[in-house]
């Protein structure tokens, strides 16, 4: 399974992945994960986040993510 993570607001991974032209991760499993166990396997510098899964807002983290999907990592937002 290969999918794409994009990551926002200085959320870095403590791995090193493949990259694309837009130096998003390039992600390959051999198994299919949920978001939860990406997250997990990211190994992610800082939490928590918003997840987005092609462009859909996620509150459940146990969805199983399919080959091609792009996935982006927002920090919460906060401010007055």
């Amino acid at each position: 399974m290969k999918v794409v993570v994009k990551l926002f607001g200085g959320i870095k991974s403590e791995k090193d992945f493949p990259r694309n032209e837009e130096k998003d991760l390039i992600v390959e499993t051999e198994k299919p994960l949920t978001i939860y166990e990406l997250i997990d396997f990211l190994s992610l510098n800082k939490k928590p986040f918003i997840v987005v899964l092609n462009g859909v807002i996620l509150t459940n983290l146990s969805i199983q993510i399919k080959d091609g999907d792009e996935i982006s990592l927002f920090p919460p937002i906060a401010g007055g």
